[in-house]
């Protein structure tokens, strides 16, 4: 796209202020135009020979009426600062060759920076990033993404692109991290980059937008949130206990005593990258797919572009190469005493057909002191704890995920859609590598099965079911598929045996502790039969929590456990969930599900006057109790697609699962208009710092 004006327009609305300005050489040439304005061009002809830039984001209409008003002024009173802007409408990812200081990229030079810019295009636009604008800016490339976001923004602007910088830059180019505030600028596309001499091996070059969408979508903040957090999921050294070093945390010995095959160690900018010759969580990522980080502050990051482990970071990594780094952890199954259980006569099951009616008792342990001293016992260390995500970003953002060692309770009224969330929790947890045990009293296995498969296939993968209206059924293949992938991941209680409380825990815990199941799914409290005899219903109930509570950490699991409220016409609390306070009181979670639904707008101002629901909110998450940190109070809302029965807390999002990535394969050098295409067409989405 040839031409100032048109390029102008592109990132910036008729009637918007711009400051156009050139800092080299000296003085500083500035003015303040409309984007549409004729004099642009003319004032730029009055300053031939420089490199002039533009500002990005919307500057507050007063400034208008500064000294360089519609005209070009050497050495300005003013130029535009942070605080003359109003809001982002841009943020830019820079990919610059590194070169030395003061002149202009080879042909070479630049080409790596194309190839960085693609691999960082592909994996945003996997991520569910909109298309950008892309452009040459004469010495690299830029991608420029349309958003729209407040001042306050600046913080997880800065965080997102230390994240890219982390995964993407290399010896050869690097991601700029100083474009995050706000009167940043830029090229001015369509004049020309000039640095140093203009030499046959390093010219200058006219820069350009090569490609914009039509039309040009924003992306949702909530996508640059979720980028952003990678960057405080690093963990700093200093909370290591570190046997290889004191300070810093020597990754070199740390990789080679583990037999960690590095392929390539790149030290660039801000940060050492070691490119693992493959992933230690799938053999198949080879080299440059994943990599571990040591940031100059410290910090400590993994990363495997494939989808099956983008949940994967420090912790997670160290632990699968270093088991005994976490093996104090407080939630580490150890040998305790039996669960206790609560006798019934009342329903048996076939000894030679079934599993063990009854929790096996675990042999017996030494006595531990009734009493602790406080220096004995035992810290409580976080970098200890495995945390499996809901990747609800907002859920995770307040609570962190679940932590193995915990139970969870949800309630909620009938069609609220507390089965389906927590069902959507299990498949979620399958994609993070982790098994999850499930028993449903409400559905046979088959249609708990039917209801999973739409969640996992998600919206591209299912079809209208012409033998039932408003009903989906998956494509063709996609059943067989999934098969394959979740086969020794997922495993559903086998309902013919009946739904004695006992018989249903003894199964499930058994299976556990065989089969290394991570998280545990009991839906729900009203479908068991409970025992019968001299304690009351609830007080029955009461001792059934206590009971997985103590399973939860006995066997290093996380339990989720739906359980119904008791009727009420009242906007519902924690106090209601089954009619005892007991259960919440146990639980190290509860989460209130409501369906957003005219009822619930009109008493949900009562307790949260102001929450802003838009229109199409379908559900929503209550966090009404977390014991690790602290949480309360807070309302996390949801989007629900009912085509394949998932919830986001991204308008039009679905979640995005590991399997996805063989449903179909699509080579993003097909798609029309794309501006980083590789010359033989086989290059990858997945190059950690390529070269």
């Amino acid at each position: 796209m040839d031409g100032i004006l048109s390029s102008l327009l592109l990132l910036h609305d008729p009637e918007d202020v711009i400051e156009i300005r050139s800092i080299d050489p000296k003085p500083t040439i500035s003015g303040l135009f409309k984007a549409n304005s004729a004099n642009i061009e003319k004032q730029l002809a009055r300053y031939k020979g420089r490199t002039f830039y533009q500002t990005m984001n919307c500057i507050d209409p007063g400034c208008y009426s500064r000294a360089q008003r519609e005209v070009l002024m050497p050495n300005p009173k003013e130029t535009t600062s942070d605080r003359d802007i109003i809001g982002y409408s841009w943020i830019l990812i820079d990919a610059d060759p590194v070169r030395p200081s003061g002149v202009s990229a080879t042909d070479g030079e630049k080409e790596q920076a194309r190839k960085t810019a693609r691999a960082v295009y592909l994996h945003l636009k996997k991520l569910g990033f909109s298309e950008p604008i892309a452009a040459d800016s004469g010495n690299g490339y830029h991608l420029l993404y349309k958003i729209k976001a407040e001042i306050s923004s600046k913080d997880i602007i800065s965080q997102f692109l230390k994240v890219l910088d982390l995964w993407f830059s290399s010896e050869a180019v690097q991601i700029d991290t100083a474009v995050y505030n706000p009167a940043r600028i830029t090229k001015l596309y369509g004049t020309v980059a000039r640095k140093g001499a203009n030499s046959p091996e390093r010219p200058h070059r006219e820069s350009k937008i090569l490609h914009a969408p039509n039309p040009i979508q924003p992306t949702p903040m909530a996508l640059v949130r979720a980028v952003a957090g990678e960057w405080e999921k690093m963990t700093p050294s200093s909370t290591l206990s570190n046997r290889y070093a004191s300070t810093p945390f020597d990754m070199d010995s740390f990789l080679a005593s583990h037999n960690i095959s590095v392929a390539r160690k790149i030290e660039s900018g801000n940060l050492t990258k070691y490119i693992l010759s493959e992933c230690p969580f799938n053999s198949d990522h080879k080299a440059p797919d994943s990599a571990v980080f040591v940031s100059n502050d410290g910090r400590l990051g993994f990363k495997c572009f494939h989808n099956g482990c983008s949940g994967f970071g420090w912790h997670e990594f160290r632990a699968k190469v270093d088991p005994s780094a976490y093996s104090n952890s407080v939630f580490q199954a150890q040998q305790v005493a039996p669960l206790p259980r609560i006798s019934n006569g009342s329903e048996q099951v076939s000894q030679t057909a079934a599993p063990a009616t009854a929790v096996q008792q675990a042999p017996a342990v030494v006595q531990k002191p009734t009493m602790l001293d406080i220096a004995d016992v035992e810290d409580y260390d976080r970098s200890k704890i495995t945390t499996i995500q809901s990747k609800l970003g907002k859920l995770d953002a307040l609570i962190g995920g679940f932590n193995k060692g915990e139970l969870s309770i949800w309630s909620g009224s009938n069609s609220s859609g507390k089965s389906t969330l927590v069902s959507q929790l299990g498949l979620t947890a399958v994609h993070q590598g982790y098994k999850v045990a499930m028993f449903s009293g409400e559905m046979p296995p088959k249609l708990v099965k039917y209801w999973l498969y739409l969640q996992a296939a998600g919206r591209d993968n299912v079809e209208e079911d012409p033998l039932s209206p408003r009903h989906y059924r998956l494509k063709a293949g996609i059943k067989e598929y999934l098969n394959k992938r979740l086969s020794g991941s997922l495993a559903i209680y086998n309902n013919d045996y009946g739904s004695n409380w006992e018989t249903v825990a003894s199964v499930i815990f058994n299976w556990v502790k065989e089969k290394g199941s991570d998280v545990v799914i009991i839906d729900n409290l009203m479908s068991l039969n409970l025992p019968v005899g001299t304690s009351d219903k609830y007080e029955i109930q009461s001792q059934i929590v206590q009971t997985l509570s103590q399973a939860a950490k006995q066997l290093n699991v996380h339990i989720h456990f739906i359980c119904h409220p008791r009727k009420t016409e009242s906007f519902l609390r924690k106090n209601d969930i089954s009619g005892t306070g007991d259960l919440s009181n146990t639980a190290d979670n509860v989460f209130m599900v409501h369906r957003v639904n005219n009822d619930f707008l009109t008493r949900v101002k009562e307790i949260y006057p102001k929450l802003n629901i838009a229109p199409d909110v379908g559900n929503a998450i209550e966090i009404m109790k977390n014991r690790d940190l602290g949480v309360v109070d807070e309302m996390i809302l949801l989007y629900f697609d009912g085509t394949c029965k998932t919830m986001t807390d991204i308008r039009g999002g679905v979640p995005a699962y590991s399997w996805a990535e063989g449903f179909t394969q699509v080579d993003m050098n097909e798609i029309e208009g794309f501006p980083f295409k590789e010359d033989a067409g086989n290059g990858t989405d997945s190059d950690i710092g390529r070269t």
